[in-house]
């Protein structure tokens, strides 16, 4: 079994998305990102069906571009808990624990001082402003989006009214705001969904022991 074949195994499409051949506008569609965020992915290894080249458009294949970029994901994912694995180990290591031991293996109080050190650092980073709670910044971009779909919902009149525009113009632009729309939606969809809450739990006994 070759290597993609083996992804899109693993990684399959989701329930009633058809296995459709993709053009890279059509990829960055269907992820919700950018052109150069598609191009990037090409560099990095995204498999293509047909290598674009003057006069003719790129084709992927939709189950081998979703296989490759979930298993991207899931690498990046394995990684970064590795690095954190590490980080923790090396600061066990640097208090007086063992390489290879974990937070529970300190006796409490030492346990209690690394999460205030955590804790007093994430509040300095918000204080200053440098880390904003996800549920403000989710509220912010929804106003803004409201905002722009209110704006986009009434162009269409102030064009009739302020421009004269006809009616085929007004049909052009409507359009045009929709799909922008669309997209917006997408991509503030994929950038959270591929930033889920990561909710870490105190152990109990940290201050039971």
């Amino acid at each position: 079994m070759s290597e993609l074949t083996d992804l899109t195994t693993r990684f399959p499409l989701p329930d009633g998305v058809p296995d459709a051949m993709l053009n890279k506008s059509e990829v960055a569609q269907f992820f919700g990102v950018s052109l150069p965020t598609v191009d990037a992915w090409l560099r990095d290894g995204m498999p293509w069906v047909s290598e674009g080249t003057n006069g003719r458009a790129w084709e992927f294949q939709a189950s081998q571009v979703w296989a490759w970029r979930k298993a991207t994901v899931a690498s990046e994912e394995t990684r970064s808990a590795e690095a954190q694995a590490a980080i923790e180990a090396m600061r066990l290591k640097l208090i007086g624990g063992q390489v290879g031991d974990t937070i529970r293996a300190l006796p409490p109080r030492e346990r209690q001082q690394i999460y205030d050190v955590e804790l007093a650092h994430r509040r300095l980073m918000q204080e200053s402003n440098r880390l904003i709670e996800r549920d403000v910044v989710l509220e912010h971009l929804q106003d803004l989006l409201s905002l722009m779909r209110d704006t986009v919902t009434g162009l269409s009149d102030r064009l009739d009214r302020e421009a004269g525009l006809s009616g085929k113009q007004i049909e052009i632009v409507d359009t045009i705001g929709a799909d922008m729309l669309i997209q917006l939606r997408n991509r503030s969809a994929a950038f959270f969904n591929a930033r889920p809450v990561s909710a870490r739990v105190l152990d109990r006994d940290l201050f039971t022991q």
